[in-house]
């Protein structure tokens, strides 16, 4: 949605935005995607896989003079121009605060659900949250990270599979998306009282569920001023213009 606002404000800045839907979790469609566009884009923002076809492709993209930046999730080891994102470790160690906080000397384990840990914004949240309880909390268990790929269906199946197969569940932190599934899971299991559950993106859904007492806190990136954010890297670099990094 805030792509699509940013470019309705791009066409007053002699700006054209085509937007392209892919499965980010598959790294070859992803490749092939990125490979198969032509000169007639001036500059390419995508939502990347940090894995090796992903950053050949960008390369790719680069060395034909078409600048890329990673909106979301980075590829760092790749000749992508600018990453445009939150700093995800961070964000990982705050919800890891929240949780031992909110927990209140509770002791038990704690569920860590991710869209995929190819995709590296979920990987350096994970990080963070994990480096925060292992050094502040380690009263506190954590369950091997389980991959919803930011599916409804799949995020409720792994959040039943774990309530059903771990009694002393106390928390749930959930680095991606999926989260009307893990919701769902909650609700029907009856265990959104006595689960402590942390995830991210404030969203219509997130905020109801906030304000239901099933989620506890959700930790936000601003999307409109990262997608705005995004286009004017690439239109400065279009015109050649000098870009502030601070």
């Amino acid at each position: 949605e805030q792509v699509e606002r940013t470019a309705e404000w791009a066409v007053s800045q002699r700006g054209f935005i085509d937007m392209i839907e892919v499965d980010v979790f598959d790294a070859e469609a992803l490749a092939q995607t990125l490979d198969h566009l032509d000169d007639t884009y001036q500059g390419v923002a995508t939502v990347a896989l940090d894995h090796p076809r992903v950053r050949v492709a960008i390369d790719d993209l680069t060395q034909r003079g078409i600048p890329v930046i990673t909106l979301v999730s980075d590829v760092p080891h790749s000749r992508r121009l600018h990453y445009v994102g939150v700093d995800n470790p961070a964000a990982g160690r705050t919800a890891g605060s929240l949780m031992g906080r909110f927990l209140n000397q509770r002791e038990g384990v704690i569920g860590i659900l991710v869209g995929s840990l190819a995709l590296r914004d979920h990987a350096e949240r994970h990080f963070g949250f994990n480096q925060v309880l292992t050094q502040d909390y380690p009263h506190l268990k954590m369950l091997p990270v389980v991959e919803g790929r930011d599916d409804f269906e799949l995020s409720k199946k792994c959040v039943l599979d774990m309530i059903a197969q771990t009694p002393n569940l106390i928390g749930l932190y959930s680095a991606g998306a999926g989260n009307r599934g893990i919701a769902q899971a909650l609700v029907e299991s009856q265990m959104g009282n006595q689960i402590v559950w942390i995830g991210h993106e404030l969203t219509a859904h997130t905020r109801r569920f906030l304000f239901q007492g099933i989620m506890d806190a959700v930790i936000n990136q601003d999307s409109g001023h990262e997608a705005r954010s995004a286009a004017r890297l690439l239109l400065a670099h279009c015109w050649n213009e000098t870009v502030l990094e601070d």
